[in-house]
């Protein structure tokens, strides 16, 4: 069975740990890197051999070919995340806390 491929949103402090852990299970690549600022995003896929790294998360989901993303950015930017994934049938892993409010997680379940 192929490997499943996902992306990273957020290129931040934990993004390195995420990654790590990642590469040590067999069965999932990480095969792009969607930050806002992109440099750092850059840095983070050479560092870990990452082949594509994205500005605009949209332009991310559009081109590459995912079972899943991992979101590991602020609380506040996941609902929308969330929602690009879903509206595309993708597969979601969303870092805690999910939502800022258990309205807003609720409305992201829904």
């Amino acid at each position: 069975m192929p490997p499943l491929r996902f992306a990273i949103f957020g290129t931040g402090f934990w993004a390195r740990f995420q990654l790590a852990a990642w590469q040590e299970l067999a069965g999932a690549e990480c095969v792009a890197l969607y930050n806002r600022t992109v440099a750092k995003a850059e840095a983070l896929a050479r560092e870990f051999g990452v082949p594509a790294v994205y500005g605009d998360p949209e332009e991310l989901l559009d081109r590459e070919h995912l079972d899943f993303v991992d979101i590991i950015t602020d609380v506040d930017t996941h609902s929308r995340f969330v929602h690009l994934a879903a509206d595309r049938g993708l597969a979601v892993i969303c870092q805690k806390p999910m939502a800022p409010t258990l309205a807003e997680a609720t409305r992201m379940v829904d």
